[in-house]
């Protein structure tokens, strides 16, 4: 997934309009810029048709770049220039109706931090102590709550949880270890231990996740409504946030 933002539309819009108005008195270092951001503006949105019937616009360019950047364009690159981008106004405008935007719903959680800053929905440093797995599931959870895709947002908030849960195992049994570590049987054999015992609130709580959410989620014909995936997604944020405290 990439973020962009709708200044580059703007951009281009306007630079399309004030290239189609120009007159002999532009100077040529202005023609230039605004040649130069719509044609990035291009690139940046993924507009290649408009790239393909750019080549008369960057021709212009060339010739441009041959005359003194303070001169004025003068009569014949300004009605190249007009009638140039009147023709590639149509082209663009075609182009544009084939592109969609889609807008994210507003949710619980703050979508800036859902796209592009997960670890911000931690305290400051908590981010850092999780796994690489973790991390990737986590992040992942966060992008399909905003794009209202609960089932999947479920998925991958367990399967954070459950590998913190890992972690947070190995370092509370430090012997005797269980060979293949379990939700279930993991949250039994701290429950059990008799000093440094892991807080009841938190194994109780990881206890009603595993019963309520986590083995119900393995069916196949388990689904999740985003409202649903939220209050899955608050409990395991809190979860995972204490777990990765003491890693």
């Amino acid at each position: 997934m990439e973020s962009r933002t709708s200044y580059d539309l703007i951009c281009i819009g306007l630079c399309i309009r004030d290239l189609m108005k120009s007159d002999e008195s532009k100077k040529v270092k202005v023609a230039l810029e605004h040649i130069r951001i719509l044609l990035e503006g291009l690139n940046s949105q993924s507009f290649q048709v408009s790239i393909a019937g750019s080549s008369s616009i960057k021709a212009i360019a060339k010739d441009l770049e041959k005359m003194d950047a303070t001169a004025k364009i003068g009569s014949v690159i300004s009605e190249r220039l007009n009638k140039e981008m009147e023709i590639f106004e149509r082209i663009i405008h075609s182009e544009s109706s084939t592109k969609l935007v889609y807008l994210v719903s507003s949710g619980r959680f703050n979508a800036e931090y859902l796209t592009t800053s997960p670890s911000k929905l931690f305290k400051e440093n908590i981010f850092n102590n999780l796994s690489e797995m973790a991390k990737f599931d986590f992040s992942s959870s966060c992008r399909c709550i905003l794009f209202g895709e609960g089932t999947a947002a479920a998925f991958h908030i367990l399967r954070a949880t459950e590998d913190t849960l890992k972690k947070y195992y190995h370092i509370h049994k430090k012997t005797k270890r269980l060979t293949k570590p379990m939700w279930g049987p993991m949250t039994a054999e701290l429950r059990s231990k008799k000093t440094n015992r892991p807080p009841i609130v938190l194994l109780d709580t990881l206890d009603m996740v595993r019963n309520s959410y986590r083995n119900p989620t393995q069916h196949p014909e388990s689904k999740y409504d985003i409202n649903e995936a939220q209050d899955l997604f608050g409990v395991c944020l809190d979860l995972i946030g204490k777990m990765a405290a003491e890693l």
